[in-house]
């Protein structure tokens, strides 16, 4: 019994090799012929045939995986726009936080140093025996950054606040006045500077993001995706591909003089082998990319949108 168990799971387990190798060597070996045309209609309402148009077969295996590629690398230049603007936002907060941090300390001297014109002068024309006054004075002078201060010091113990006055009015207010002017300037000057570094920056990634995705990108085939087949259209806009049993894509593009313009012609046209559309795989207006019939690009603004929306 045990024997017999044995050789019917044997005898089973090589039907089901046999089938499978069957199937695949039948989709390897037996191949069904693509019979198509190409022709579109022009802006000047004139329908052309396209000749000497190249047209490759890439399997949808293969379509697929280029497919992936290509949304990773938009994917991947839109995450880097959306960090680029955090952290960039983030320095721009640092420019002003740091520049702002100076033109207060030099705006708070300039206060002081009004202070101390005015207490220099009542001290030389009103009354010069204000002990309160003169300590907070001489505290002021001294802060770290105010100007001339040894030189106002020495005028103060010496009691000449006439000069510690002119000194005042005439240097260290219009100097720190003319600092403050100067850092605000300097602020500015950085701010523009960080901005256009981040306009251009961005508008990189913007044109990066673009071309990933034009027409003439989509059917510039990467050396990664196989070719299952290649073909080219006659005079008369008919070409034929032998192509094994599956599914695939039809990659095309072409171009026409039309008056004193080129118009550009694009397809990624699905076909499956063997079916009725493989013997007349029309590839016209109405599939080119772009178009109302489904591409292996037509879902891509869609997929790019979930991965705007998953942020």
């Amino acid at each position: 019994m045990k024997k017999k168990i044995i050789i019917g799971l044997v005898a089973f387990f090589t039907f089901v090799t046999l089938t499978v190798g069957l199937y695949f060597g039948y989709k390897a070996v037996f191949c069904e012929e693509i019979k198509g045309r190409i022709m579109v209609v022009q802006r000047d309402t004139q329908v052309r045939r396209l000749a000497l148009i190249k047209i490759y077969a890439v399997s949808a295996k293969n379509a697929e995986a280029w497919r992936l590629k290509v949304v990773q690398n938009c994917r991947r230049i839109y995450e880097a726009a959306v960090n680029y603007r955090v952290t960039s936002a983030a320095e721009r907060r640092s420019i002003i936080e740091q520049n702002d941090s100076s033109i207060g300390r030099l705006e708070s001297l300039l206060k002081s140093a009004t202070e101390s014109r005015d207490d220099a002068r009542e001290f030389w024309i009103v009354d010069p025996n204000q002990p309160t006054k003169k300590s907070h004075f001489f505290k002021v002078i001294v802060m770290p950054g105010f100007p001339s201060a040894k030189e106002i010091e020495e005028d103060a113990m010496a009691s000449k606040w006439e000069r510690c006055y002119d000194t005042l009015r005439k240097s260290v207010i219009p100097e720190l006045e003319d600092a403050i002017e100067k850092a605000k300037r300097f602020k500015q000057v950085e701010l523009s500077r960080h901005d256009a570094e981040v306009e251009k920056r961005l508008s990189e990634l913007s044109s990066e993001y673009r071309r990933s995705r034009t027409f003439e990108a989509l059917t510039e085939i990467p050396e990664s995706v196989r070719i299952t087949a290649t073909g080219i259209s006659d005079d008369n806009g008919d070409y034929s591909l032998s192509l094994p049993v599956g599914d695939y894509y039809l990659i095309a593009r072409g171009s026409r003089r039309v008056y004193d313009t080129d118009e550009h012609y694009y397809w990624a046209r699905p076909v499956s082998v063997p079916s009725d559309d493989a013997k007349r795989c029309l590839m016209g207006n109405n599939n080119m990319l772009g178009g109302p019939e489904r591409s292996m690009w037509s879902d891509l603004e869609d997929i790019s949108k979930d991965q705007k929306e998953s942020k």
